[in-house]
């Protein structure tokens, strides 16, 4: 786990390098495909980003200016709580979304130990992420001396992996590219049936 969350950290805080280029087939309009060939799932991002691939963490940033970005992780969950549903649980809330939860619950103590100043902003809230169950959490934290907001959409699929989309930008930038990230959201995709 603590590999898990430094790498994530890594790509989502210094992605730099780097370019992949690859076919903008289906590409939603003003936007390209960001996620590489072995990911089975589309994320695009603005054309005028740069994009990053960081060991199979798919990420783009706005430019060297602006090191905003978005990046996407999938982890195999190793840890059978994650699917541990209350006897009392709210019959409308689907067992996805408790899944996802449980799994950043079981995230925090990695974040808390990782990024000083963790705080959780809001969240976990049920979302949907390419029309599959998932919670969005939102939290601040400092890195490199800086402060940091965090906006990630965590969503478990098959009982196996789990998905983090994770927008991360300096404080004081963090609302000027919301909207490419609810934009990222909208158009991420997952490809049905593939699991690599």
């Amino acid at each position: 786990m603590k590999k898990k969350i430094l790498s994530t950290l890594f790509a989502a805080v210094f992605v730099l390098l780097c370019s992949c280029t690859q076919t903008q087939t289906d590409a939603p309009s003003g936007m390209k495909l960001a996620s590489v060939a072995a990911a089975d799932y589309y994320m695009y991002v603005p054309n005028s980003w740069t994009v990053a691939d960081q060991d199979g963490v798919t990420s783009a940033y706005v430019s060297i200016a602006d090191k905003s970005n978005v990046t996407c992780a999938r982890y195999t969950i190793s840890n059978e709580a994650v699917f541990d549903v209350p006897a009392n649980k709210d019959e409308s809330k689907p067992d996805a979304v408790i899944y996802a939860e449980n799994y950043f619950t079981g995230y925090i103590s990695e974040l808390e130990a990782h990024l000083p100043g963790y705080r959780l902003i809001s969240g976990p809230t049920a979302t949907l992420l390419n029309g599959q169950s998932a919670v969005r959490c939102r939290y601040v934290a400092t890195v490199s001396g800086a402060d940091y907001n965090f906006d990630m959409v965590i969503c478990v699929r098959e009982r196996m992996y789990a998905y983090l989309l994770t927008y991360t930008a300096e404080a004081s930038k963090y609302e000027t590219n919301l909207q490419s990230f609810e934009n990222i959201i909208s158009a991420f995709v997952f490809q049905t049936g593939v699991l690599k």
